[in-house]
């Protein structure tokens, strides 16, 4: 169905209205939060997962999503993930009306969302774009930022460093994940917990696709870090 911005799993599009009193309601958490206003819900974006540095155009990206609660009383009620793209237009990157509640201390994570690189809103060449938490209760809230090269038809994957040619998935996953390269050999695979300890490490002459055994690594957050020649690229998986 045509928009005119971009599809997700729920193509929904904020107006400008909704747009302006985004931003006054912004402002008024922030003069909330300087005076030292300690009852509001806080959430916060501690991270996105699985949206690579180098997106094509129509290109569907599978993408987690962890939040965490800061403030001093639960958040209960429906949860969306609005994100701006610095050139006037804001879109859902995630909507849900199925209320959620997240307990102050505790995180909450969105998985198995899906989200089209749509050229209405993701431009070529490089992206930035924010992310943050939209419901509508008054609550304090931590952006995120993340960045994305967005090729055009006439780019050829050779022409991009690996850092920004290579892809993990499934993420989450709970067994295996795939690494692809474009046409770059991957050499070297090294994962890494939280803590950087080295929990897994593999020489690969195969080409630039591999798979990875990881069910037998605990629950958590890992550093994938994949060498090349000379370059070097890192991505982050979550392991449920």
């Amino acid at each position: 169905m045509p928009l005119n911005t971009f599809s997700f799993d729920y193509p929904l599009q904020l107006t400008r209205t909704m747009k302006r009193a985004l931003f006054l309601l912004s402002f008024l958490l922030g003069l909330l939060s300087f005076n030292g206003n300690a009852q509001n819900v806080s959430l916060r974006i501690d991270s996105i997962i699985g949206i690579p540095d180098t997106v094509f155009p129509g290109q569907i990206i599978s993408y987690s999503v962890i939040l965490s609660n800061n403030g001093f009383i639960p958040y209960q009620g429906p949860l969306q993930l609005a994100m701006d793209n610095g050139q006037g237009q804001i879109a859902y990157l995630y909507f849900s009306a199925t209320p959620v509640v997240v307990l102050p201390g505790s995180t909450y994570s969105i998985t198995g969302s899906t989200v089209t690189i749509d050229s209405s809103f993701f431009r070529p060449g490089g992206n930035v774009v924010v992310v943050w938490p939209y419901t509508s209760q008054l609550i304090a809230y931590t952006p995120k930022v993340f960045n994305t090269y967005v090729m055009n038809s006439f780019q050829g994957i050779e022409q991009v460093p690996l850092t920004q040619s290579v892809s993990v998935f499934p993420n989450p996953t709970s067994d295996f994940i795939q690494i692809n390269s474009g046409k770059r050999t991957i050499e070297r695979v090294r994962i890494y917990d939280l803590n950087g300890k080295l929990v897994y490490q593999e020489q690969n002459n195969d080409g630039a696709s591999l798979f990875i055994y990881v069910g037998d690594l605990p629950v958590g957050i890992y550093s994938v870090e994949l060498l090349s020649k000379d370059e070097k690229a890192v991505r982050q998986i979550i392991i449920k």
